[in-house]
């Protein structure tokens, strides 16, 4: 069987291709493995870990190039990740569905259905494929409420597939690794992970994390950490060191790459570091990311900032951060599994409470990873893979 796999950036390398990679290279009735992708001039250096199953081929230009890659290769199934908010993604799914072969799209993430209800509102073209795949229920009755016309039986709620990682307890990073790593001298000090994202400003919380743990409000005289979105700029957190934090990029940042769209290109060295610095945290502080789910796998306390900025009401309201816990990020918060601080005492206050009690939403906890991800076992990838495999 040939497998034809759209990968139009790094980010969703990392979301389906690499964590079934072993998979791929392991099952028997898997021929082939193509790849179409803008990185296929410098695969050795994006796709180091891939076997020989493995072919790269860059994007073709027009309908017309598509049709003949397609009719030179023969896949029997393409997949990608997207529906359309990666343009390259369109006409891969539009033209395998014009020449009838059978189409998957892997949602890549469970925020994804609302990315794609945005599409429509805006016109933009989009191309649904034959099969969908979801990580939850949720994920599933938005996109029947978008599609009502498309069968229930072609939609699979499976999971995500990169989190299988977790599973793997024993490649994960050590804690005196993740320590040696950013410069944390004392290993009995814990540390709190602040995620940034680029969607509004975070000083205002570091400032305040920084004078309560001056004050002796907030015990154990933690570290802090800001992780950095690998497609963001490490300048602009630079004044964060002023602080007393270190700032780095989260793992799978390759400046040596030409290819923007590649510069985030983790291996799973890079994976099982940033499990390891999700799994050794003492709290992690954010907005609105994802980080804060993968945090509450890894059993850590996850507080979600919502407020902003004094005086800044009107920036705020209009923010992304304001629009998501409006949105998508209910789904993962309506549980009560993290803290939400909607003031900087409330702030201060939950970091306390997580740093004395870590475990005081471990229920809650449980249910929305449950909810969220599906597949809690590390078996995803492999469930996915069956899901192609049968079509």
């Amino acid at each position: 069987m040939k497998l034809l796999f759209s990968v139009p950036s790094g980010y969703h390398l990392r979301e389906l291709v690499l964590p079934l990679r072993w998979h791929l290279e392991q099952h028997t009735d898997v021929t082939e493995v193509h790849v179409v992708t803008p990185a296929a001039p410098i695969a050795k250096q994006v796709f180091q870990e891939f076997g020989a199953k493995f072919y790269y081929h860059e994007n073709p230009q027009s309908d017309t190039r598509h049709k003949e890659l397609f009719a030179s290769l023969k896949p029997d199934v393409v997949i990608t990740n997207t529906v359309g908010h990666d343009e390259l993604d369109e006409p891969i799914l539009r033209i395998a569905k014009e020449m009838g072969i059978p189409t998957v799209t892997f949602i890549a993430s469970w925020d994804n259905v609302w990315k794609i209800e945005r599409l429509m509102q805006s016109k933009i073209p989009i191309c649904i494929a034959d099969r969908i795949i979801v990580w939850n229920s949720m994920m599933k009755t938005h996109f029947m409420r978008l599609f009502p016309d498309f069968k229930d039986e072609r939609i699979a709620v499976i999971g995500a597939p990169r989190l299988d990682y977790f599973a793997q307890k024993e490649k994960i990073t050590s804690k005196e690794e993740v320590y040696k790593q950013f410069g944390f001298t004392d290993i009995s000090r814990p540390f709190i992970h602040i995620a940034t994202t680029e969607l509004y400003p975070m000083e205002y919380i570091v400032r305040a994390i920084r004078e309560a743990i001056d004050a002796k409000i907030i015990p154990y005289n933690p570290y802090l950490y800001a992780s950095v979105h690998p497609g963001g700029s490490l300048e602009k957190y630079k004044p964060f060191e002023k602080y007393g934090v270190t700032v780095r990029f989260s793992p799978g940042r390759k400046e040596e790459i030409s290819l923007p769209a590649f510069r985030y290109a983790p291996t799973e060295a890079d994976i099982f570091f940033l499990l390891g610095v999700f799994t050794h945290a003492s709290v992690l502080v954010n907005h609105s990311s994802t980080v804060a789910l993968e945090s509450l796998i890894a059993g850590v306390p996850v507080i979600n900032v919502k407020y902003g900025k004094p005086l800044d009401w009107w920036n705020w309201r209009r923010s992304m951060v304001f629009r998501d816990f409006e949105q998508h990020y209910d789904d993962l918060v309506s549980d009560g599994a993290t803290y939400i601080s909607s003031s900087k005492k409330d702030l201060v206050q939950s970091v306390v409470d997580a740093s004395y009690n870590p475990h005081a939403k471990d229920a809650a906890r449980d249910l929305t990873v449950k909810k969220m991800i599906t597949t809690t076992n590390g078996t995803a990838s492999k469930q996915v893979l069956d899901f192609i495999m049968a079509i």
